[in-house]
């Protein structure tokens, strides 16, 4: 299994929003606080909601849209969904970030930039431009990292800049072969904490996705 070191990821700069759990996708969304909100985290109940709630979500966030990964899994009670996010509070405004020639067609931003950190949106084990998915599960991992390394690049950034990272998968995908393909991808022993979940359902029909945060770290002198 994948070495996880612990690391400071939430500084003076950042507010965490906890879980909002609510009926109505729109009564979620209200709850959210003002601000520049750089990162999402989406659960619901039933995938199947998955354009509704992008159509809700799309009129929360006019303009820049946050970083955002989707993902269905069981809810308390009676609930349809679930968020929580990432505030920066800074001065700086932040900016998105999109790969040369990739296509977008959810409302999120691939990438969020504040001056020291790169919030990184669902990368999803699918071709973002076709919508193909690899059948075997050990390409849909492939595509899904070499798809965060493209992200990673339009940042000047590569894997060893990865503060924080978190798999989504579904029974499909066997967890020893994404343990094997993370060491080969980030190293035996990297610098990054990992956590990896098995859930119901990711969007689009994707089986694996990842996101994350990296870092803009100073160099010595």
């Amino acid at each position: 299994m994948i070495l996880a070191i612990a690391l400071t990821l939430i500084a003076s700069e950042f507010q965490h929003v906890p879980a909002i759990y609510c009926r109505e996708f729109s009564e979620c969304l209200e709850k959210l606080p003002q601000g520049k909100i750089v990162a999402t985290a989406v659960f619901l109940a039933d995938i199947a909601d998955y354009p509704a709630m992008n159509l809700v979500y799309e009129k929360r966030f006019p303009g820049l849209k946050p970083a955002r990964n989707t993902v269905s899994t069981k809810l308390p009670g009676k609930a349809r969904m679930s968020i929580n996010a990432t505030i920066y509070t800074g001065e700086a405004e932040p900016k998105g970030l999109t790969p040369p020639n990739v296509t977008n067609i959810v409302p999120i931003s691939p990438g969020i930039l504040t001056p020291d950190r790169l919030f990184i949106a669902g990368i999803l084990g699918r071709d973002s431009n076709t919508g193909t998915i690899p059948e075997p599960a050990e390409a849909q991992i492939d595509m899904c990292l070499a798809r965060l390394t493209r992200v990673l690049a339009t940042a000047n950034l590569n894997s060893e800049s990865m503060l924080q990272a978190t798999i989504y998968h579904s029974a499909k995908i066997p967890r020893a072969l994404i343990d094997t393909k993370l060491k080969m991808y980030f190293g035996a022993q990297p610098t990054i904490a990992v956590t990896i979940l098995e859930v119901s359902a990711l969007a689009l029909g994707a089986n694996i996705g990842i996101n994350g945060i990296a870092a803009f770290l100073p160099t010595g002198g």
